[in-house]
């Protein structure tokens, strides 16, 4: 709303208006993440306990505790922990690689159609638009590919050692260290990103 009042060109009374509206949003929204990073919380801790019921029945093995004193699971989790932060480094690095292009574009504009500036032609929104799109689907393919597939590449990894070392448990062992020091890394960050991206949005 304050962009549109800002493009509109409305008084500055209806800006102070949506700047207080703005910030009201600001809060609501700040609180819906914080009620979505606990629900998300509990599902990943129960997707854990049933990650290890569902291996103890796969393997006929009892598979109830995780030694983080053994190296492979303690490496196991350090990838895990590793892994959060890079998967936000990426986005958000993306977000400003992203934010660069919209710039560049718009100043295309400007230069192309001068009259944009006083308001005598309309900008190509929809370019900006589509720049926008496209970049969120690009950007978060890696991201996304990571997240899914390293957890695999982990526990094959792992599993192969254990073959070696006789220990049959050894790759569901450091998997289960990596989704573990994951889980907390990625609850902390989440909440840190959460209170970051709220006093960002508010300054």
């Amino acid at each position: 709303a304050g962009g549109i009042a800002e493009m509109s060109q409305q008084p500055e009374f209806v800006r102070e208006s949506t700047d207080r509206l703005d910030a009201a949003g600001n809060v609501t929204k700040a609180i819906t993440k914080g009620y979505s990073i606990g629900s998300a919380s509990l599902a990943c801790f129960l997707l854990f306990g049933a990650f290890m019921d569902e291996f103890s029945q796969f393997s006929g093995k009892p598979f109830r505790t995780v030694d983080i004193a053994v190296p492979e699971v303690l490496i196991g989790g350090l990838i895990g922990t590793m892994m959060v932060f890079y998967f936000v480094g990426l986005t958000v690095a993306a977000v400003g690689k992203t934010a660069g292009e919209v710039v560049k574009e718009v100043r295309r504009q400007f230069r192309d159609n001068p009259d944009i500036m006083t308001f005598k032609a309309r900008p190509d929104y929809r370019s900006c638009v589509a720049l926008v799109t496209r970049a969120a689907l690009q950007e978060m393919v890696w991201p996304g590919l990571l997240a899914t597939g390293l957890p695999v590449v982990v526990g094959l990894v792992f599993r192969g050692v254990g073959a070696f070392t006789d220990r049959p448990l050894l790759g569901a062992e450091v998997l289960a260290g990596y989704l573990m020091f994951g889980t907390v890394t990625g609850i902390m960050m989440a909440l840190f990103n959460r209170t970051m991206g709220g006093a960002w949005d508010n300054a």
